[in-house]
């Protein structure tokens, strides 16, 4: 089996848990950002890691246009974000990517975890006018202090605990 690593990172939470991943993957295997994927013959591989940061309520839109890009291949994902991977938004999430894994391709699994949100959306958060998108309520702003300690060791082991039962 000849396998994929191709993350998008933001902040760097999406690629440091990638790189967890890869170290415990057996077999023929590469890892690489997404904005290198054109120096690769994808073609080469049977199985592709995608992990994405997570951007309104889904895969961030590079990830978005490379899945939509394959074709018969086993997929699985990793995916991070700043709210709990249980809570409604996590589910949201990962019922969206999910569907668009299983678009043309074989799904084997999905993990999300949580992230440090980018200090810039946040700043745009409090610019947002009141009540309209992610107003910084007392609790979103518990949420995003919460994300900054992630991901952690337990979350890079839990991402490795995964793919090798998946594996």
């Amino acid at each position: 089996m000849n396998t994929l690593v191709v993350y998008s990172s933001l902040t760097g939470n999406t690629k440091m848990v990638c790189e967890k991943v890869y170290e415990i993957i057996e077999g023929e295997k590469s890892i690489v950002s997404i904005s290198d994927i054109k120096e690769l013959d994808i073609d080469s591989f049977n199985r592709f890691i995608i992990g994405f940061w997570v951007d309104k309520g889904t895969a961030d839109k590079r990830t978005r246009e490379f899945i939509k890009k394959l074709s018969k291949k086993e997929i699985a994902f990793i995916g991070t974000l700043g709210a709990e991977p249980e809570s409604d938004h996590g589910k949201k999430v990962f019922e969206r990517v999910t569907e668009l894994c299983n678009k043309n391709n074989n799904l084997l699994g999905g993990f999300l975890c949580r992230g440090k949100i980018d200090p810039k959306l946040v700043e745009k958060m409090g610019k947002f006018p009141l009540k309209l998108v992610h107003p910084l309520t007392p609790e979103r702003l518990e949420r995003i202090e919460g994300a900054k300690s992630h991901p952690n060791e337990k979350d890079f082991e839990n991402a490795k605990n995964y793919f090798k039962k998946l594996f």
